[in-house]
């Protein structure tokens, strides 16, 4: 791309930017650099008008640990070519689903966590986001609605989403932050004690939260959001294939050093996670499948629906 080569010089000292951000400052905050999760990728598919997420946008510029000038120097090319004449990279674009790869499967995982709450949010009387990190779905699906919206995740990380959310002006103040350790049962009793109730049909999301933990915390998590569950509530999950896992940990020592829960999609993947659900009484009613049009011909991760029956 022409455009590129004049900012090559720029680009270069975005990269570096962005590399220190994400990877030396969580460090010296004490916060993982996964807390990231998907930040900067909905940067760029705002950027590139693929999901508008302006609150995004202005989060990145206050957090410590995105470069919102590294952002734009190492895709500003890019932007300006998009702008003139519509081009649009794969790191940016939805892929037909099914055909997803390494690099865009993110995109249309997070568009599908969209619609499951976009969906449901007025079906619902309470909205529960485990592990909720620094995404801000919540604060543009259910602000406004007749919903009591909980957000669990550790304090550290908590206290920097909140220190950052009053940087950059975003209000939030409708929102329940609940600090707790995932590793411990007693999570459940402090949501009840924040004003949770068992007795409302609820929403729960947990986006790339469970796999960082190892598969008795998982079953274990899955059994308490059931106990807590009303009939007619929903649930939504990411897996993660034991190939996709390992290819991860060959290219970072931060995924090596974590106990990541992942499974063997090489057979029925379908029936495998249903299996998950089925114990705690809840019934899978949507399994969105990434990867399993491509060459290889079997997903490398999925998202489930569920319902409590």
């Amino acid at each position: 791309m022409i455009i590129q080569i004049p900012f090559i010089p720029v680009s270069i000292i975005g990269i570096i930017l962005m590399t220190y951000r994400e990877s030396v400052v969580p460090k010296n905050l004490g916060v993982s650099p996964t807390t990231l999760g998907a930040t900067g990728n909905k940067w760029i598919l705002h950027h590139f008008g693929t999901r508008p997420d302006q609150a995004t946008v202005e989060f990145c510029k206050a957090l410590p640990m995105e470069s919102h000038f590294g952002l734009l120097a190492t895709f500003g090319a890019a932007i300006i070519a998009n702008r003139l004449v519509g081009y649009k990279p794969s790191i940016a674009a939805l892929p037909e689903p099914g055909t997803e790869n390494l690099i865009t499967f993110q995109n249309l995982k997070t568009i599908e966590f969209d619609r499951f709450v976009e969906e449901h949010v007025d079906h619902v009387k309470q909205i529960v986001v485990m592990g909720a990190g620094f995404d801000l779905r919540v604060l543009r699906f259910a602000v406004g609605k007749n919903v009591d919206v909980y957000e669990l995740d550790l304090e550290n990380v908590q206290n920097l989403k909140l220190e950052t959310l009053k940087e950059a002006a975003i209000p939030h103040d409708w929102v329940t932050y609940i600090p707790v350790d995932f590793n411990t049962a007693s999570w459940a009793d402090e949501l009840c004690a924040a004003g949770f109730d068992k007795s409302k049909q609820t929403l729960f999301l947990a986006e790339s939260v469970l796999p960082y933990f190892p598969k008795s915390i998982v079953l274990q998590t899955i059994e308490k959001i059931s106990e807590l569950s009303a009939p007619g509530s929903v649930f939504a999950k990411d897996f993660f294939s034991t190939d996709f896992v390992e290819g991860l940990k060959k290219m970072s020592s931060t995924m090596r050093a974590l106990s990541f829960f992942s499974l063997d999609m090489s057979d029925d993947v379908r029936a495998l996670i249903a299996s998950f659900f089925t114990p705690s009484r809840f019934e899978v009613t949507r399994m969105s499948l990434f990867g399993e049009k491509s060459k290889k011909g079997k997903p490398f991760c999925a998202i489930a629906t569920a319902t409590k029956l």
